[in-house]
């Protein structure tokens, strides 16, 4: 059976938390690695094979086109911004793995603007929850934003659908600069 390439070459990441790192440098050394993807089948295998629920308080997974690191700093993502969902412990898993899909089948990317571009999903773990973004690449964009939540909520089944105030979208620049 042959490969099925996707659109886009992708990159898993796993960020462990340090307190300490307070520069730029520091953080962007605590970022590892994990994978690229370029098929269906290697997503799958990345996704079937990480220990998704053994993840640390506070340490993210993010999966990012190839040449764009999770971090703000980078040119790509600099002057974007991202839909955060807040989702139960309890459905995370599933309500990451339907973005996740949405993202390499590029349904989140066709939902964007000409111009504008999906760079990555993130997850953080979080006490009572996870955190998981969505980051477009122009923050500014208003019908990109409104389309990302509205293909969210298309691809999400109605018993994941998050309610308001489970969300919000932030921008680069007012992350950066707190």
């Amino acid at each position: 059976m042959r490969p099925y390439p996707l659109r886009h070459e992708w990159v898993f990441w796993h960020d462990r938390n340090n307190p300490n790192a307070v520069t730029e440098e520091e953080y962007a050394e605590q970022l590892k690695e994990i994978a690229e993807i370029n098929t269906i089948q290697s997503f799958w295998q990345v996704i079937n094979n990480t220990p998704f629920q053994n993840l640390p308080l506070r340490d993210s997974l993010h999966l990012f086109k190839k040449n764009v690191k999770p971090i703000w700093e980078d040119p790509r993502n600099k002057n974007g911004g991202a839909w955060t969902f807040r989702v139960p412990k309890a459905t995370s898993f599933d309500f990451w793995k339907e973005i996740l899909l949405a993202a390499i089948g590029e349904q989140l990317q066709d939902s964007v603007e000409k111009g504008d571009d999906i760079c990555g999903i993130s997850i953080s773990v979080r006490f009572n929850s996870h955190l998981i973004m969505i980051w477009n690449r122009n923050g500014e964009n208003q019908k990109s934003i409104d389309q990302i939540l509205e293909t969210v909520m298309k691809v999400l089944p109605e018993e994941m659908k998050p309610v308001p105030s489970n969300y919000y979208v932030s921008h680069a620049c007012l992350v950066c600069s707190s």
